[in-house]
């Protein structure tokens, strides 16, 4: 995605945009409501007729409460986002603050108190009475929304910290993100291109000017800054890998061209500032272009559940289905091009790719190393990875795949494992034969 997209995505799923934005409606709305209220001088002819004193003390219970409900809401998720921490792993935090029923209630909470403090402002006692009879009803309409929000609010924070509710939020996510990672067709839109040619002693190497992992990195605009400068950009980082100061981001180099308005040394630094303006680093890592941190989300949900301190097998097993739901609609797709050409067909960019094999048997291989005398456990794993190996078509996938299930099964080794569970680790594992090239 584009910088400015990147950019756009973090903004839409902090915990303060949707509120900023109701409050700024709350603003508006207010305003209006007065207005029409003065214009057409229908005060008091609107659900109840107050006087000055009534509307006061209507608008200022209104506001006062709905801000001290909001309080409580805050409270409450504070205490949630403790807890999921502590027993899921703090990588489910972000989920909670993108979540977009929280960001709801809390909107409706503040916009309505600070809608009520607007209109009381314009409440007039005296010989120059004013009651904005109309701002009232709203605000007592939005009282009524405030209520049901609450009610709302209760139901979804106790479902949200259900594990079931979690890891399938996880595993949607993880799906959708794992298509765009490994969509079924090249994105013919970015040219993508076989070889990358052979170097020339030319390139120079770009620097972090940071420490980070790596959050996004815009392709688009990398090509089109090398294609301005007839230069090739060789990125050695991927979403999701931590880079600091001094490290070596990029290679680029500019093709040797006479008639070009430039010098070779702007055209160079052009190309550097191309890289580092493209290439974002963040203090977390994002789920945006990086589908291991949400793969890792459902091991850390897994790996605590094998915990000594927990021992809750199943919830491991529910984090390995997840896994093989989000997998299992890219095992036929193609591992995506790391070489992308302009329009014109000039190699202008590399950039790394991670197999999607290697995603894979990383993730069982955590869980593995943590389910040791785990039978069922170790029998998910092998269904996971035999689902996969039947779908898949790529020799070299279907080969780490086994790799992966053999050392499954070597784990299970061990003079305290019965025999039992070693026949039922073959059985589990019968599919091998069938699938190894």
């Amino acid at each position: 995605m584009g910088r400015i997209r990147f950019l756009a995505v973090r903004i839409r799923d902090s915990f303060w945009f949707v509120p900023a934005l109701a409050i700024v409606a709350a603003i508006v709305v207010a305003e209006v409501v007065v207005a029409l209220d003065r214009s057409l001088g229908i005060e008091g002819v609107f659900i109840l007729d107050v006087g000055p004193e009534g509307a006061r003390g209507l608008l200022a219970a209104i506001a006062t409460s709905m801000l001290a409900v909001a309080a409580t809401m805050f409270s409450i998720t504070i205490a949630v986002l403790a807890l999921t921490s502590s027993a899921y792993g703090p990588r489910l935090v972000q989920n909670f603050m993108a979540d977009r029923g929280n960001q709801f209630v809390l909107s409706v909470l503040v916009s309505t108190s600070l809608y009520a403090l607007l209109v009381l402002r314009w409440v007039r006692a005296g010989d120059e009475a004013f009651v904005p009879g109309l701002g009232v009803s709203v605000a007592l309409a939005l009282t009524v929304i405030c209520i049901s929000s609450l009610i709302y609010f209760i139901h979804h924070i106790s479902s949200g910290i259900q594990i079931s509710t979690l890891s399938g939020q996880v595993r949607s996510d993880l799906t959708f993100r794992m298509k765009q990672t490994y969509p079924a067709e090249h994105d013919e839109s970015m040219h993508p291109a076989e070889s990358w040619p052979a170097s020339d002693g030319s390139e120079i190497v770009v620097l972090a000017e940071g420490d980070g992992y790596v959050a996004d990195i815009s392709s688009a605009d990398l090509v089109k800054a090398a294609q301005g400068v007839e230069g090739r950009i060789d990125l050695l980082v991927r979403p999701g890998g931590f880079v600091c100061r001094g490290d070596h981001v990029a290679m680029v180099m500019i093709e040797g061209n006479d008639q070009h308005h430039e010098s070779p040394d702007t055209r160079r630094s052009s190309l550097v500032a191309a890289v580092r303006s493209n290439v974002t680093l963040r203090d977390e890592r994002t789920p945006y272009q990086d589908v291991e941190y949400l793969a890792r989300q459902l091991v850390d949900i897994a790996v605590r559940a094998l915990s000594s301190g927990v021992n809750d097998p199943y919830t491991a097993v529910g984090a390995i289905d997840s896994l093989k739901a989000a997998f299992a609609g890219t095992a036929t797709h193609p591992d995506p091009h790391s070489v992308f050409a302009d329009g014109d067909a000039q190699i202008r960019l590399r950039v790394a790719r991670r197999p999607w094999s290697d995603v894979v048997v990383e993730v069982v291989d955590a869980i593995r190393s943590a389910s040791a005398g785990q039978p069922i456990v170790a029998e998910r794993l092998l269904d996971l990875l035999g689902a996969l190996a039947v779908r898949a078509t790529d020799t070299a996938r279907r080969t780490a795949l086994v790799d992966a299930a053999d050392r499954v099964i070597l784990g299970m080794e061990g003079p305290n494992v019965l025999d039992f569970d070693r026949d039922r680790m073959q059985r589990a594992g019968a599919w091998r034969a069938t699938v190894t090239p």
